[in-house]
């Protein structure tokens, strides 16, 4: 999904999973994450990206288990989200690089150039999810 902002004459792209999200395997909790790319630039343009990460139930309860915001520098990041269980879910941060692009203006090839993984699990004590540090 991709979306321009305006905005007293500014533009932004975002690209985002939605708010449905990718759900857990036993579908109560979903992860949600949301790109921005570089006010007046193109996504596709090597800049800085602010990539937010949601977590919270499938339930239309507002309830949020995980929050945070990072920043990477790319060109056209992408993403796969991956539960490894109900408690604990991976993200892999991917750039599909500068001028990656076919004639017809389409990505050409996968996004392949790694640049983060960010792994998620339940902290016991609080039932919220924490960032697993390396």
């Amino acid at each position: 999904m991709a979306a321009t902002l305006l905005s007293g004459g500014c533009m932004r792209t975002y690209i985002s999973t939605g708010a449905p999200g990718i759900e857990s395997p036993d579908g109560r909790t979903r992860l949600c994450v949301t790109s921005h790319g570089a006010w007046r630039r193109a996504y596709i343009d090597k800049s800085r990206k602010l990539v937010d990460v949601w977590i919270g139930p499938v339930s239309k309860d507002d309830v949020t288990l995980f929050s945070h915001r990072y920043k990477f520098v790319g060109s056209d990041l992408a993403w796969h989200i991956h539960w490894t269980s109900p408690e604990a879910a991976t993200v892999d941060l991917y750039d599909y690089g500068e001028g990656v692009l076919a004639s017809d203006g389409r990505k050409s090839g996968a996004a392949s150039n790694h640049i983060a993984r960010i792994e998620y699990v339940i902290d016991k004590q609080s039932g919220k999810f924490i960032e697993k540090k390396p």
